[in-house]
């Protein structure tokens, strides 16, 4: 018997072992869901063991945040398939209230590509308009300004927009800072002009300006700034509101809010030194678009900061494979228009630009080889590959493009001879169109590449005549040097230089003076008025003559028989 008890204690054990583990198996089945609740009335925690009820409570707990988590993923990621437009439609007409209807448009971005839906949309919003709150409607116009709309869906889109923009005046006092921000965020980004809700919105806003976030401020701006909407008084409050919490501005806030302001020609000074301070520490979460818009902001505004555009470089050069063709144009012209010379980055600009060089538009194209030039920049390759994209597309360049392009290229004497026939072109039938500046650049490019073209040169001084009192000094000296130096003969042309000329003789510099009657004397065109002018002008400023320009002012006077003795002797 004794030698059976082991036996038995053993076999008892098991059983006991057993039934314990059936039980936690049955619990934590309870747990998960896997079996059926008990009728019994007592509580989960009085069922499970305290450790169970725990594991309990925190798997669901878990299960629940990772279903939100989900949720919010899908959400963010939109539909996973096209919603079937039968189905859309009675959704559409089922929905009791705005934020349901808000919710349906951002899941929905196609619903305007189906015409039943758009025909369910219109009387929806009708029937909930009496009852949208701010909210409500800033949350629709948000929606709507997402979706895909195609052509022909465009003007039912745009009525809806204008219908809630209009609904949205008529409530806007009880609009608050985000309402305000997203409604003219969503009528900036669909392009719908409504200058009677601007105003409104913006009048609305200073009183509030205070409960403005970063990205509220920053979008306000941006959207009166894209919509070209003059508010003065609200950027400066803007300007004042942002300062005090510009460190809670993050990258495309800091570059959006510098780029409207650039945008509307609205200085503050203030404003841009403490946006410089606060993107430097954290230029390297700046994206291209953000670092190519914010140096392009203030060399426009034209606001000094070196440390800032030696961050943006150090910043854009690693990335610079992600710069479009407008970011990589806008950053070298922003630096050359500062005057701020960096190779580095120029060199690496060009290397990103030559394999996309076909993306580049006329404007960037012309900007790119401007900077480069400016800035003294060699790369012949780059230029080379410009000269080859804006040959089939130099019909879309404007005066300034045209002048700037053959401009660069005459200044780092980059030989392109069917770029600037291609110029010539182009330029005659749009002539009209050129400015002082232009008309002048143009012509002195030419002849500074000896790249003959008679009848531009003759459109050039046609155009020239009846707007040659905006022409400044070194205007009218390049425009006559250049028709001497390609012996191009206008007599009316130089009498009217002559004429602009005296009355601002004391603006022009030693070589200015030196070129104009050079010119004069190359060409045998007699103007003793002028002379005299140039050499009463020349007198107290003839120290800062060079050789050269003294040798050539002395010649001409000779050559036309000019006698100036106080001259000769200074």
């Amino acid at each position: 018997m004794q030698s059976l008890l082991p036996l038995i204690c053993l076999q008892l054990c098991t059983v006991v072992f057993i039934l314990i583990i059936t039980q936690l198996q049955t619990e934590h089945a309870l747990a998960f869901g896997f079996l059926q609740q008990p009728t019994r009335r007592f509580s989960q925690s009085r069922r499970l063991s305290p450790l169970f009820a725990a594991r309990s409570s925190y798997n669901r707990a878990g299960d629940q945040g990772r279903a939100r988590k989900s949720d919010h993923r899908q959400r963010n990621r939109g539909p996973q398939k096209a919603v079937d437009p039968k189905d859309l439609v009675q959704q559409i007409r089922s929905i009791q209230n705005c934020f349901m209807l808000s919710k349906v448009l951002r899941e929905n971005p196609s619903l305007f590509y189906s015409e039943d839906s758009i025909r369910a949309l219109i009387p929806k919003v009708a029937e909930l308009k009496q009852k949208m709150s701010a909210r409500n409607i800033s949350g629709l116009l948000n929606a709507l300004s997402k979706a895909g709309v195609p052509p022909a869906s465009q003007q039912v889109h745009k009525k809806l927009m204008l219908v809630l923009g209009e609904l949205a005046g008529r409530k806007i006092e009880d609009f608050e800072a985000r309402d305000i921000s997203m409604t003219l965020n969503a009528f900036a980004k669909k392009g719908l002009r409504s200058p009677e809700f601007f105003e409104m919105a913006a009048e609305a806003a200073i009183p509030l300006i205070g409960t403005f976030n970063s990205q509220e401020l920053a979008n306000t701006v941006n959207a009166l700034a894209k919509m070209g909407h003059q508010h003065p008084m609200l950027f400066d409050e803007v300007a004042n509101a942002a300062i005090p919490i510009i460190g809670t501005f993050k990258s495309q806030e800091l570059a959006n809010a510098v780029n409207a302001f650039a945008k509307m020609d609205h200085r503050h000074p203030m404003l841009f030194g403490e946006v410089a301070k606060a993107a430097i520490p954290i230029i390297g979460t700046f994206k291209s678009q953000e670092l190519a818009n914010t140096v392009n902001a203030f060399a426009k505004m034209d606001h000094r900061h070196p440390m800032l555009f030696d961050e943006v470089a150090r910043a854009a050069i690693p990335i610079i494979d992600t710069f479009k063709s407008q970011e990589l144009a806008n950053t070298v012209n922003a630096f050359a228009k500062m005057d701020h010379r960096h190779p580095m980055l120029f060199g690496e600009v060009a290397k990103a630009a030559i394999p996309i060089i076909g993306t580049f538009k006329s404007q960037e194209l012309a900007n790119a080889v401007n900077a480069f030039a400016k800035t003294d920049h060699q790369h012949p390759v780059l230029f080379g590959e410009v000269a080859k994209a804006a040959i089939p597309i130099i019909h879309t360049f404007n005066s300034q493009g045209l002048a700037n392009t053959v401009n660069a290229f005459a200044k780092m004497d980059h030989q392109h001879a069917v770029l600037f026939e291609e110029v010539a072109s182009a330029a005659i039938p749009l002539i009209g169109t050129f400015k002082s500046q232009e008309l002048a650049n143009t012509v002195n490019a030419f002849a500074k590449m000896d790249h003959h073209h008679p009848m531009l040169f003759e459109e050039v001084a046609n155009a020239a005549i009846p707007i040659i009192d905006t022409f400044e000094s070194q205007h009218l000296s390049n425009t006559v040097n250049a028709l001497a130096k390609m012996d191009h003969h206008h007599p009316m042309l130089f009498d009217e230089v002559a004429r602009a000329a005296i009355p601002i003789i004391d603006t022009f510099k030693s070589q200015e003076l030196a070129n104009t009657v050079n010119a004069f004397a190359k060409m045998d065109h007699r103007h003793p008025m002028l002379f005299s002018e140039v050499a009463d002008a020349a007198i107290p400023i003839i120290d800062t003559f060079k050789s050269q320009e003294l040798a050539i002012t002395v010649n001409a006077f000779a050559k036309m028989d000019h006698h100036h003795p106080m001259l000769f002797d200074e």
